[in-house]
């Protein structure tokens, strides 16, 4: 992918932070390769990168780093 289907801007090779979260169960994917717009930060996640998340969220229970994250409900 070359442009943003978005804004149309130029899409390079990156890195970023990712939230994932399936069936209930949440991870934070650090240093994740992916396809992102420079001009206005959308993230595209390949099959690999997909694939990859998958991985980790079956294991997340067992890493060997947690965090509290505090749940906020908006009614």
């Amino acid at each position: 992918m070359n442009t943003c289907y978005f804004c149309k801007g130029p899409v390079e090779p990156g890195r970023i932070d990712y939230m994932a979260s399936r069936a209930g169960r949440y991870a934070l994917v650090k240093d994740l390769r992916v396809e992102l717009c420079r001009q206005c930060g959308e993230a595209y996640l390949d099959d690999e990168a997909s694939r990859q998340i998958d991985g980790l969220l079956a294991t997340a229970a067992s890493s060997g780093e947690h965090v509290d994250v505090p749940v906020v409900y908006c009614h």
